[in-house]
């Protein structure tokens, strides 16, 4: 049996041997055994069979076994990007930086995608609000979720005094 992870390049197969006698091995065989698998790179997750043929001797009555390919899924981590407004101003569009995607997967290849909030509004007051990445799932994944930060910052404000006039003596 042999695992692998998602995208991961196959392992190389190997067989167990059980009921050689007189000193001999593998290599003692007539024929050697063809080890193959259903299984590729890109397979999802899940169990694949491992396939044990041709091996032969004249010295031996050979069964053939078969193992178990089990892929798992690759990590991905889910990161909300860091943003900043002005105060009053509108909420900025919140986005995700992906890292660990295989096999050319992307975020739309996700059978959840993420989920992206803050707390802040467009009257939160200057300060820093947590912006968090939730619900993305997928088979082949591992998702690990990263929050972010949304900074306000302040408006500008220009005060200047209003001219006037007076008549003289008023």
């Amino acid at each position: 049996d042999k695992s692998k992870v998602y995208g991961a390049a196959l392992p190389v197969l190997t067989a167990v041997y059980t009921g050689f006698v007189n000193g001999d091995d593998a290599g003692d065989l007539d024929t050697p055994v063809s080890l193959s698998t259903t299984a590729t790179a890109s397979s999802p997750v899940g169990t694949y069979p491992i396939s044990a043929a041709g091996a032969a001797d004249a010295n031996y009555t050979i069964t053939h076994e078969g193992g178990t390919l089990t892929v798992t899924p690759a990590g991905l981590t889910i990161t909300a990007e860091d943003k900043s407004k002005v105060y009053g101003a509108a909420l900025p569009v919140l986005t995700a930086v992906y890292t660990g995607f295989v096999n050319g997967d992307d975020a739309g290849d996700l059978d959840t995608p993420v989920s992206l909030s803050t707390t802040a509004t467009v009257s939160s007051a200057v300060g820093t609000y947590p912006i968090s990445a939730a619900g993305a799932a997928d088979a082949n994944y591992t998702i690990t979720h990263l929050g972010g930060t949304l900074t306000v910052t302040p408006a500008g404000l220009t005060i200047t005094a209003a001219d006037k006039s007076k008549v003289y003596g008023a």
